[in-house]
């Protein structure tokens, strides 16, 4: 393979023909003023949907390390629509890194479906898993499946549902109904029209409207038996535990493409003015962000070519979570020190500076938390079995 078709080359080039248009949609999406979905039709002709699917099924093939600096290429751009992209990412990401060997007759035949509708149909899967009592953990989940003569039967409530009437499919998780058990999820896909599906409006938050957030309600939903992911009950939570980087880390391209983005802003405005050119302290203050922002892209292109080359292995989920955590403080301090440098230009409702300033906030919020990195690292470093789900607080 020659270094021009490699599968990142290629997946950049698409990026790039559309992130001068996602760009330009950022302001006004943020405002209301655009819906998203116009950024997400981008994405869907750009080919960008197939990003995780393997060449030879038609799709870029993208393994995680990659797909990680796609996202900041996309996210340097637009920050929410990367987050929004993520999510379809997170949804169908894990397919083609179970063993086919080990799918049996209706998992390879789950994974077929998956690639003709992404591959073939263009329609985007999105995941539905935090709920309003839980937030994204697994273990406690209140929406329950029963199982019914042609499939099973859905009842529950999830929130902060990402692609929210964007997306033609969702992955929701679930508890079987006749147990309470923490550890038995699974995952089953729901299409955006199936019986008993409904949104709230759309959630206002003070940033990522891109992300076209809601609540979604499943009242007696009835779904076939081939739409059970990959055809297994019962195994997800296990999964995450052992592989925990779609989860806790799928979206860190996205928040290093706002730093990149946040670096860039500060820069500029500094290159652009003369007098600020000359004076060391601003120079010199130029110089830490670059090496705050370039510290934190090696720790996260790293975290993500360890999932590439050893996923499952401990020391690479430790890295996962630290890079986690490093982005997002990171990215904040990022944040403030460009507002510093920069001064009252940089809140100018018509610039850039003052949405970038809001979005990088949700990195923190969303999982896996500051505290949950630290906690995780912290047994590691102490020696605890990280496979073992009591371990884990989420």
């Amino acid at each position: 393979m020659t270094l021009a078709t490699r599968p990142l080359d290629a997946a950049l080039e698409l990026a790039r023909g559309i992130t001068p248009q996602l760009a330009e949609l950022a302001d006004p999406i943020d405002l209301g003023i655009e819906p998203a979905s116009t950024a997400y039709a981008l994405i869907r002709e750009s080919g960008l949907l197939a990003a995780m699917i393997p060449q030879h099924c038609g799709g870029l093939g993208l393994d995680f390390g990659s797909y990680t600096e796609l996202l900041a290429e996309l996210g340097a751009a637009n920050g929410a629509i990367a987050l929004g992209f993520n999510m379809h990412n997170v949804a169908i990401g894990s397919l083609f890194e179970a063993d086919a060997d080990a799918l049996g007759e209706n998992g390879i035949a789950f994974r077929e479906w998956v690639i003709d509708q992404v591959v073939g149909q263009r329609r985007m899967f999105a995941s539905a898993a935090s709920e309003p009592a839980t937030g994204a953990r697994l273990r406690g989940i209140s929406t329950t499946y029963e199982r019914a003569p042609h499939g099973y039967i859905l009842n529950g409530h999830k929130s902060f549902v990402s692609l929210a009437g964007v997306a033609d499919h969702y992955v929701v998780t679930a508890r079987p109904a006749d147990t309470d058990t923490d550890f038995e999820v699974s995952h089953f896909v729901v299409g955006a029209d199936d019986p008993g599906v409904s949104f709230s409006s759309e959630w206002r938050g003070t940033a990522l409207r891109g992300t076209s957030t809601a609540q979604m309600f499943l009242e007696d939903t009835p779904i076939g038996q081939d739409r059970l992911f990959l055809a297994v009950e019962g195994m997800s939570l296990f999964k995450v535990v052992r592989e925990p980087h779609w989860m806790a880390a799928g979206y860190l391209g996205a928040y290093l493409g706002l730093s990149r983005a946040i670096v860039a802003f500060a820069t500029a405005h500094v290159a652009n003015d003369e007098r600020r050119r000359s004076k060391d302290t601003d120079v010199q203050r130029v110089g830490a962000m670059a090496v705050s922002l370039q510290a934190t892209q090696a720790l996260t292109v790293a975290a993500a070519r360890a999932v590439a080359e050893n996923r499952s292995d401990p020391s690479t989920n430790e890295m996962v979570y630290a890079a986690k955590y490093h982005l997002g403080e990171t990215a904040q301090s990022l944040a403030s020190q460009a507002v510093s440098l920069v001064g009252s230009a940089a809140m100018a409702a018509d610039g850039p500076m003052q949405r970038l300033l809001r979005e990088v906030q949700f990195c923190s919020i969303m999982p896996a938390k500051p505290a949950e990195c630290l906690d995780y690292v912290g047994r590691t470093q102490l020696g605890a079995n990280m496979f073992d789900v009591s371990n884990h607080g989420w």
